[in-house]
């Protein structure tokens, strides 16, 4: 139980402590008591945090969408029981009810230590898995699931030269999907860490969470984030002192800005590896090492083709997609994902290694190595994005995106064909949807 006035959400309107989240709680419960379950939209991870911990008081289904799309939305309650949807877009009224929140005034409160109550709850949430590899899956979560996740973002708080209370976490991911939702959402109502409520996209964004914080008492920052936003986040973090640890994850980390964030003074930075399945799992940092240590009560068995993660909050051991080497140490090393394996001519190599060196492409701002299987010789392309304020030909920057390939690759593996885009859509969490990557291969000519 925190204390009534412990600090949990902050913004530029100021803090948001214990006592007014339960008050707030009490009242959200009374507006959903006739639903069936929750689709939780609320973009504000404050009002999102209240309906989570409402939904499971109250014992309703609580279903997190892949994405804000309409037909994900659809799809995501069309088997869920009576679905109320909690968003503040009244272009939602058109799939289900809708209801959005005001906060309450004080009053008497039914239930203050909401965390004890909920540790053995069984009410389902229901999240999604992004839909790089194939159609996003539902995967379902408990609250001690999700408390067992965060575990790692509260352990890597413990290690920072600071007190919990003077740490306040800003999130870039979107917290109604794993990543996000365990680094931010349950490292707030499960270990009391502070969030910043507002979305952070741009630095701009970022600027005005630091200052937000600041103005808040807040002193120390962790930035919960992915590579896709490290790319254009970069400068702000630098020049933001207040931020005393970077946490990446959703996408491999490249080393090489890994090492320019570190080399900061009084700058942590830490890559999370985990899944949908399994939450969060282990970590490193990126900048000095290689191997994985597993956090959280992990422990990995090899299962005949594949690993198996245990852990004390999941209710099952979970395959890992993954294939990984296990070291004496209890460390392990990712070989990469399971089919991810690239063969041309006889050589081989792993999508998600090629994906790493052409991330280091200074003259592109994204990238991507498309992989088209075939029977004898895997057939290969490259998109890329070049900067907006790039004064290079497509000549030039496909001279140079093959002149770095080619120090760090065998040549088999640097393809010829070189597709130029304004952008490539990625998900909110950065990833690049299977439906996606099949456009891209139609439009690379190695699909029809």
């Amino acid at each position: 139980m925190y204390a009534a006035d412990r600090n949990l959400f902050f913004s530029k309107d100021g803090t948001i402590d214990q006592k007014q989240f339960v008050t707030d709680i009490a009242a959200l419960r009374g507006q959903v008591q006739g639903a069936g379950s929750i689709c939780n939209l609320f973009q504000d991870r404050y009002q999102f945090s209240l309906g989570i911990v409402a939904g499971l008081l109250n014992k309703q289904t609580i279903v997190l969408p892949p994405s804000l799309a309409p037909e994900a939305i659809r799809s995501a309650i069309s088997d869920a029981p009576a679905p109320v949807i909690l968003s503040t877009n009244a272009d939602h009224d058109a799939l289900a009810p809708r209801l959005s929140f005001e906060a309450a005034q004080p009053g008497e409160v039914e239930v203050r230590d909401f965390a004890t109550l909920l540790q053995d709850s069984s009410t389902e949430i229901r999240v999604y898995s992004s839909g790089s590899t194939k159609q996003p899956k539902c995967n379902v979560k408990t609250w001690k699931m999700l408390r067992g996740g965060a575990a790692i973002t509260d352990q890597i708080i413990q290690d920072l030269d600071a007190s919990p209370s003077e740490v306040g976490l800003l999130g870039t991911t979107p917290h109604g999907h794993m990543y996000g939702l365990e680094a931010t959402i349950f490292a707030t109502l499960g270990f009391g860490h502070a969030t910043y409520r507002d979305t952070i996209f741009y630095p701009a964004d970022l600027e005005a969470a630091v200052e937000a914080a600041r103005a808040c008492g807040i002193s120390k920052l962790v930035l919960i984030t992915s590579p896709a936003h490290l790319r254009f986040l970069e400068a702000a973090i630098l020049a933001a002192p207040e931020i005393i640890c970077v946490l990446s994850a959703t996408a491999p980390f490249p080393q090489a800005l890994a090492q320019k964030l570190a080399r900061r003074e009084n700058l942590k930075v830490m890559e999370i590896y985990g899944s949908t399945e399994t939450g969060s799992m282990a970590l490193r940092q990126t900048a000095h090492e290689q191997a994985w240590s597993l956090s959280a009560g992990f422990e990995l068995k090899k299962a005949q083709a594949t690993c198996l993660a245990f852990a004390p909050h999941l209710p099952e051991p979970i395959a890992l997609e993954d294939e990984i080497e296990q070291h004496p140490d209890g460390r392990f090393t990712l070989l990469g994902r399971a089919g991810d394996m690239v063969s041309v001519r006889g050589k081989r190599n792993r999508l998600a290694a090629l994906n790493a060196i052409l991330s280091e492409v200074s003259e592109i701002s994204d990238g991507v190595f498309l992989h088209a299987k075939r029977s004898e010789s895997d057939a290969l392309a490259i998109a890329v994005v070049p900067p907006l304020d790039s004064s290079l030909s497509e000549t030039e920057i496909r001279s140079l995106v093959r002149r770095h390939l080619l120090r760090h690759l065998d040549a088999a593996f640097v393809p010829k064909k070189l597709l130029f885009l304004p952008e490539i859509p990625r998900s909110a969490t950065g990833k690049i949807t299977r439906a996606t990557t099949l456009e891209l291969l139609k439009k690379a000519g190695l699909q029809s």
